[in-house]
């Protein structure tokens, strides 16, 4: 095996995962319903890997315990995660939404210690989340103040309870492991999950209100195929050859290159306090990594 591959799968992720936000933005844009924008994107990711491996003579088997598990973190990520996500970028432009989204390592380490509070943070960690946290309250200092600033405030809601949701679903998920590979949950996750969402979204009318022109409809392809199959194939192979901790680059490169293209392609105006926001995340986010880093490598030797 070349010894580049699991890097060029790396580098390749981390340019796909950051160009998601754009095209769920141009999906926005073009008024595409949000349940149904998120719910078939999922239901056709998740059904093609399932088909795939059916198709090579593999047997799918789940006990209903790890249908329960797998189904009650896919909630929180999927339709608790993404569709909120989506609902965001109706009104907040899909760069600000990547640089409030670079900050979900801190909501991890956040919410896990809010559930194992026996747990101790390390100093360096602790001093990252704070650090992190002040870039996000910078990233949003000029809109929250903002006179008639109503649509980015509901936003900025659904934008928060995304990231919250789906830090509470990959906890659930390493607390409650799945006997299943990777890629067998992943596919049935998004493919149960991304049903439910697109079911609702049915239920509610929104198969009257699908986009007749092209754009909405390329961004939905975009993001099956490339953000969701082949982004998520590419994660698997790079966290199998590569450390977790250096596959963890891409929660770095994610929200540059998002801010770059929305930036290229939309128009969005990013301004020297979001810059600068973007730069404390990031460094609140390197910060606990390398406590957290600091403190098993302690605890290793100890």
């Amino acid at each position: 095996m070349s010894h580049w591959k699991p890097y060029a799968a790396l580098g390749a992720l981390c340019f796909i995962w950051g160009t998601t936000y754009l095209a769920i933005r141009i999906g926005m844009h073009e008024h595409f319903p949000p349940f149904l924008y998120s719910g078939i994107r999922f239901m056709i990711a998740g059904g093609s890997i399932l088909i795939w491996f059916l198709a090579r003579g593999k047997k799918i088997q789940v006990s209903k315990q790890d249908l329960k598990r797998l189904l009650v973190s896919g909630m929180f990520i999927f339709p608790g995660g993404n569709l909120f996500l989506v609902l965001a970028e109706q009104t907040i432009d899909s760069g600000i939404a990547a640089l409030f989204n670079a900050a979900f390592p801190l909501w991890i380490l956040l919410i896990t210690r809010i559930w194992n509070p026996s747990e101790k943070t390390p100093a360096l960690a602790l001093t990252g989340i704070i650090v992190g946290f002040l870039g996000q309250f910078l990233i949003f200092y000029d809109n929250l103040f903002i006179e008639g600033s109503n649509l980015f405030q509901v936003g900025l809601i659904f934008l928060v309870g995304g990231v919250i949701n789906g830090s509470i679903g990959s906890i659930h998920m390493k607390k409650y492991p799945i006997s299943l590979s990777p890629v067998i949950t992943a596919g049935l996750q998004m493919f149960l999950c991304g049903s439910i969402t697109a079911t609702v979204g049915f239920a509610k009318g929104e198969a009257s209100h699908l986009p007749t022109t092209m754009p909405g409809w390329w961004s939905m392809l975009y993001l099956v195929i490339i953000g969701s199959i082949i982004g998520y194939t590419l994660f698997v192979y790079a966290m199998r050859e590569l450390p977790a901790q250096q596959v963890s680059i891409y929660a770095y490169v994610n929200p540059i290159v998002a801010v770059f293209l929305g930036w290229l392609f939309l128009n969005e105006q990013i301004s020297q306090r979001s810059l600068m926001a973007m730069c404390v995340t990031v460094l609140g986010v390197y910060l606990v990594n390398r406590g957290m880093q600091r403190s098993k490598l302690l605890n290793k030797s100890s």
